[in-house]
């Protein structure tokens, strides 16, 4: 997490009419709220008492009279220091005590009582969902209830995430929403071309391989594939292009992800041109962050100008840091170097670009998950939250799951060929009653029939299918033809 205080504003208490300074608090490099001295002074106290001093930096004193923003500025950077000090103690910055008092104050920024909204949000094709929530629900409340709404299992949620994007192609993410925050106020502040986005959350692409076996998950990952392809951040030689592309006119989705894993930047996230002192000071290289699995989790730096690769091992990382300096952020990390016929030494890598924040986190995210898998730890799942949140029944229409067999923005898909029709089924009762009284008609043995039933076979006889799976989600697959 990248914390600072951005600034120091002078309000007025509408109550008391008394003059105060509140700190504008930013977050991963985007405003998060505003608060005043007086209640991080009792987020300290909780921490305190919670995890002890030990883990704190000194909290600043308060003063006896008022001061101006302006005079404000030891008190400033010392408590900069003390929210730092909290960011780089994963313990604390998951704990209900900080994810809480983070939630509180941006709910307090929107200056406005909890109502009812409806939120959009897109996949990775541009097509969107829209779900009703309560303006303040945290980001994985609203995850739960996406997920819920089409229909992707309980267990599957959280290998996805909410993230903000820039455009809808998902060339450049901003960032990954988190729990501590409220995806619609966040939206809210966010400029007005930003959108919200369902995307996969995991970086080893080991993890495809449980996804694939339901075909909502299956269907998120072709069309995030596709967008990959399509913005140049999976590179596939001409005749694998061409397979890829016959595979996609066939609807085979299952062969065609088997077939872009094997693609060079398949499951790296991708963070643009960004400049870096390795191999030289002031390289321009572009960036990217995947962990093809094997111990092979890597951050690549690519130089734009003769393509050559440096790929640096997470495992041989010892720390990395993001540090605001005149031209923006920059991360840094550590890295043990390999030299021939000379001792291995430490050595620092810097990079900096508009994307630095976003590669620091999901750096932080990746080794997160590389711990877990080390542990042998299970996938989170709704039903491990506190308090175990239960989506709100949605009073929209159920989502029309053509939205995720649909492979871009257009109704026929580029390079899909002659799109299909979709099939227009008409079932009468007189037809459901003459099914029945055929089917008590026949030699054989007869039983009940019932008009669901019947009409099950209509529906099956009509679209020529075989079905052989009692999951409907499954049938439905099958109609797109997976």
């Amino acid at each position: 997490m990248h914390i600072s205080i951005a600034g120091v504003e002078e309000l007025t208490d509408p109550k008391s009419n008394l003059r105060y300074n509140a700190y504008i608090i930013h977050i991963n490099g985007t405003f998060h709220c505003s608060v005043r001295f007086s209640q991080l002074h009792q987020l300290h106290e909780k921490l305190k008492r919670e995890y002890g001093m030990g883990c704190l930096e000194k909290f600043p004193p308060k003063a006896f009279f008022y001061k101006k923003p302006e005079e404000c500025l030891e008190r400033r950077y010392l408590l900069q220091k003390w929210l730092q000090r909290i960011a780089q103690q994963q313990l604390i910055v998951n704990g209900t005590t900080f994810q809480t008092f983070l939630l509180n104050a941006q709910k307090e920024v929107q200056r406005g009582p909890e109502e009812d909204v409806e939120l959009e949000v897109y996949l990775a094709n541009g097509k969107k969902v829209s779900v009703n929530i309560a303006s303040t629900d945290q980001s994985e409340d609203v995850l739960e209830t996406v997920c819920a709404f089409i229909e992707l299992p309980a267990p599957l949620t959280y290998y996805f995430g909410l993230y903000l994007v820039d455009d809808l192609d998902g060339k450049v993410i901003i960032r990954k929403l988190q729990d501590f925050e409220s995806p619609f106020i966040s939206l809210m502040r966010a400029e007005p071309h930003q959108k919200v986005q369902l995307r996969k959350a995991y970086y080893n692409i080991q993890y495809d391989g449980r996804l694939v076996k339901d075909p909502t998950a299956l269907n998120l990952l072709y069309i995030e594939t596709i967008a990959d392809i399509k913005n140049g951040f999976i590179k596939p030689s001409t005749d694998a292009q061409a397979q890829l592309d016959d595979l996609r006119s066939k609807r085979e989705r299952k062969a065609y992800l088997t077939l872009a894993r094997k693609q060079p930047g398949y499951g790296y996230r991708n963070f643009g041109v960004s400049t870096s002192n390795w191999p030289e000071e002031n390289a321009k290289v572009t960036v990217t962050l995947g962990n093809p699995g094997n111990g092979a989790a890597a951050i690549v730096l690519q130089d734009t100008t003769d393509k050559t690769e440096h790929t640096f091992y997470v495992q041989r990382m010892r720390c990395w840091r993001t540090y605001t300096v005149e031209e923006g952020v920059e991360m840094e990390f550590e890295y043990l170097l390999e030299a021939e016929g000379e001792k291995q030494k430490m050595e620092w890598i810097k990079t900096l670009s508009q994307q630095t924040i976003h590669c620091a986190m999901c750096l932080q995210f990746l080794v997160e998950e590389m711990v877990r898998e080390n542990q042998r730890k299970s996938f989170k799942t709704p039903s491990d939250r506190e308090g175990k949140f239960k989506p709100r029944r949605q009073s929209n229409a159920p989502p029309d799951m053509s939205f995720l067999t649909s492979d871009g923005n257009n109704n026929t898909a580029e390079g899909d060929g002659d799109a299909q029709p979709a099939f227009k089924i008409s079932v009468t009762l007189s037809d459901l009653m003459a099914k029945v009284k055929a089917d008590e008609a026949e030699e054989y043995e007869s039983t009940d029939v019932t008009i669901e039933q019947a009409a099950a076979n209509g529906f099956n006889s009509a679209l020529d299918l075989e079905d052989t799976d009692d999951d409907p989600r499954a049938n439905f697959a099958a109609m797109a033809g997976l």
